[in-house]
Formats: structure tokens, C-alpha cells, sequence
């Protein structure tokens, strides 16, 4: 006889729950990018032993959000041009594909959903310009799709790749929001969305894929843009620290 699952045996393990957390830390930038995790700390911190704490970084490290390095622990990544480039190239080819599978998978009542969603979300560009809100609703639609292409691998790579874009998009100051039009990049991509949408439930998986694709291009753009205005204010800081360290 099969054994009963007890909620013991569902419960997460203490590796899994520190992970989680240190994940909600790094990617809303509490913990800042290149900031050093100590085992020893990070232990203390959550009263346990070191065991679950080198787990937890090997989580991380598979996710993407830290690099581990043997015997002094992990350092939460940092953000560079080429990391930043290759996050969107990948998301760019990988949503593409699902669209195109989502074109054949999905049922006629889950072409229904999604159009109910986008409707949300258009809703959500007009009434906030808060690029934080777009982004969170945007990825809903996405995983949506993901998980109506029938495609479980593709979800999982997906889900990893819009937590590094939730990471990267602490990089969007509000100077930079305010000085590029409040809202302007999450107005043009419901526009691609609808679009996007609409090819999915048509079944037109060649133009799903070339919207989806310039679907993330735009967002890709717009990064470009306030990670060229983040590595000039980092310059800024640390030419004034190095001078203050010689004055």
C-alpha cells in the first residue's frame, strides 16, 4: 500500500525556505548587487545550522541571482551590459516559441482567458504608470501563455527569466520614468500584447512569434536606455567616494 502523503511531507524544507526569501531580498534589491552572503551569517539569521544555508546558495546559484565561490560563500550578482543583453536575447527567442506552440495548444476557451486577461491589463497601462505594476501583470499574461503551450520546460526557463527581469528592473529610477514618459513603454507594449493576442487565438503562430519577439524588444530598448543613465550615476558615486578617500 502506497504510503499517505502527510502535510509534513508537503511542508517546504528549511533550505527551500530560506532560498525563498533570500530570493524576495535579492531580486527587490534589499540585498543590493554584489553584496556578499555569508554562511555563517545568513545562518544566524535564520537560526539553523550551515547544512540548509549552502542548499539554499545552490538554489540561487541554478536561478542565476548569486555566484558561488567555495569556502567564503555567494555574492548576489550584479548588473552588466552583456548579462542584461543576453536576459533579453533568451527571453525574446524563448517567448517567441511559446507563442508559436501556445497557436496549436491552447483550447478555444483558453483563447477566451487570455483575451479576458489582456483586457486587465489594458486596464491596469491607462489607469497607473507605475512601470513595477505593468511589469507584474505583464508577466501573468506571458506565464499564461507559457502554461497553455504545453511547453513545462519552457515555463520553467520563462519563470526564470522574468525573476531576473523583476531584478533588473530596480535599475528604473523614477527621474528616469518621469524624464522618458510616465507609462509611454507599458501603453506601447499592451498595443503589442493586443496584437500578440489576438495572432494566438487566430492561430497565426508565424506572426505570434514575430510580435512576441518585438513584444520584448521594446522592453529590451527601454532597458538599454536607464542601464546607460545606472552606470553613469555608479561612475558619479564611486569617483566621489575614491575622492573623498584622497581628500
Amino acid at each position: 500500500m502506497a504510503a499517505t502523503k502527510t502535510e509534513d511531507d508537503s511542508a517546504p524544507t528549511q533550505d527551500r525556505v530560506i532560498a525563498r526569501l533570500l530570493i524576495d531580498d535579492i531580486v527587490e534589491w534589499r540585498i543590493p548587487p554584489g553584496t556578499w552572503l555569508r554562511e555563517r551569517e545568513i545562518a544566524a539569521r535564520f537560526d539553523v545550522s550551515h547544512a540548509p544555508v549552502r542548499e539554499a546558495f545552490r538554489h540561487l546559484a541554478s536561478i542565476g541571482l548569486v555566484k558561488v565561490v567555495p569556502w567564503r560563500g555567494a555574492y548576489a550578482i550584479d548588473v552588466d551590459d552583456h548579462g542584461a543583453d543576453e536576459i533579453y536575447e533568451l527571453w525574446k527567442a524563448l517567448f517567441g516559441v511559446v507563442c508559436r506552440l501556445a497557436c496549436t495548444a491552447m483550447s478555444d476557451r483558453d483563447g477566451r482567458e487570455l483575451m479576458h486577461r489582456l483586457i486587465e491589463y489594458k486596464d491596469v497601462t491607462e489607469r497607473t504608470s507605475n512601470s513595477a505594476e505593468h511589469l507584474r501583470v505583464s508577466n501573468r499574461i506571458g506565464r499564461f501563455i507559457a502554461k497553455r503551450s504545453n511547453a513545462p520546460m519552457a515555463l520553467e526557463l520563462l519563470d526564470r527569466l522574468a525573476l531576473l527581469a523583476r531584478w533588473q528592473h530596480n535599475v528604473y529610477t523614477d527621474e528616469f520614468i518621469a524624464a522618458h514618459g510616465e507609462g509611454e513603454v507599458g501603453r506601447r507594449s499592451a498595443v503589442l500584447y493586443e496584437q500578440l493576442c489576438r495572432h494566438i487565438v487566430a492561430r497565426e503562430p508565424d506572426d505570434a512569434d514575430r510580435v512576441a519577439r518585438d513584444l520584448i524588444a521594446t522592453s529590451q530598448q527601454n532597458f538599454a536606455e536607464a542601464m546607460a543613465e545606472y552606470k553613469a550615476r555608479r561612475s558619479t558615486a564611486k569617483s566621489g567616494r575614491r575622492r573623498a578617500r584622497t581628500s
